[in-house]
């Protein structure tokens, strides 16, 4: 588990890494560069990583077979995805997306980070954000740099 206290928010425990796929790793489908290295480095720092998603594509298990460190999830709705934060413990998750289908995770998480990419980000998502980053890298070395973290946060 990854502990680390930010002045004025108090100490947060992150132990669960949970990402969206469509428009959050991935752009049209495809991998945004960097992405796979990035969620090894996080394994490697005691992340449990998961990622949801509808699977639109229908390639959601072919795309994670290689890692089997990483779960893929697939949830329909928005209600989905929380309850499964819910089951593996929201008080010890972060979460990474860029959809209305992500706000309700967003709300239980501990932590929850929304990307503005290529595909965009609904507003909801953003409002219901306690990060909004540019870019899926970003989101990821926050988790990497806990100072990143402590300089966005604290009061």
């Amino acid at each position: 588990m990854n502990t680390i206290t930010v002045p004025g928010w108090g100490s947060v425990e992150l132990e669960n890494l949970v990402l969206d796929l469509n428009g959050t790793l991935t752009e049209s489908g495809d991998f945004i560069p960097g992405v796979v290295d990035y969620l090894e480095r996080l394994k490697a720092k005691g992340f449990k990583v998961y990622v949801l998603s509808g699977d639109t594509r229908g390639v959601l298990q072919q795309t994670f077979e290689l890692s089997p460190d990483i779960e893929a999830v697939v949830t329909e709705t928005a209600e989905d995805k929380k309850r499964f934060v819910e089951s593996i413990g929201a008080e010890t998750t972060v979460c990474v997306g860029n959809g209305n289908i992500d706000v309700e995770m967003f709300k239980v998480a501990r932590l929850s980070i929304c990307t503005v990419q290529a595909e965009g980000a609904a507003t909801k998502a953003v409002l219901h954000a306690n990060i909004v980053v540019t870019h899926i890298s970003h989101a990821l070395e926050i988790l990497l740099d806990p100072d990143k973290l402590i300089a966005t946060l604290r009061y």
